[in-house]
């Protein structure tokens, strides 16, 4: 294999390797913060402190949100129109059986349909609470 072959092979594995990475440490940020308020409610009731109900309700809304949900089904959407127009106005060339405009395209349908899932369960999750 020569340099232009090994190219064509660590850059799209290096692009999308941080992306996933990026994902990870994002998640992994999430789960930390949302462990550690779990673990000072717990300290609290062994301590046996007084913690009114509005309060353990008002921080898990911040954690727990319907909110949350719709800001990130439109991120997804946005994200998803944004790889969708640049497979669009992006002119790439067909290289055997590969045509990376499709692919982008397919490549697209993730966060699209992610999105739209999470603008349902904003939307599920405003009705249950009516």
């Amino acid at each position: 294999m020569n340099g232009q072959e090994w190219a064509e092979i660590l850059v799209p594995l290096i692009v999308f390797s941080a992306l996933v990475a990026l994902m990870a440490l994002i998640l992994l940020y999430k789960y930390k913060k949302k462990r550690l308020f779990l673990q000072m409610i717990e300290r609290s009731l062994q301590r046996q402190a007084v913690l009114p109900p509005e309060t353990i309700r008002e921080i898990g809304l911040h954690f727990f949100s319907a909110n949350r949900d719709l800001r990130k089904g439109i991120f997804l959407l946005v994200l998803s129109a944004s790889v969708l127009a640049f497979s669009y106005f992006a002119d790439f060339k067909r290289s055997g059986n590969l045509d990376l405009n499709d692919a982008l395209t397919g490549i697209a349908f993730l966060p699209g349909l992610l999105g739209l899932a999470f603008i349902l369960l904003a939307r599920l999750d405003r009705q249950q609470n009516r």
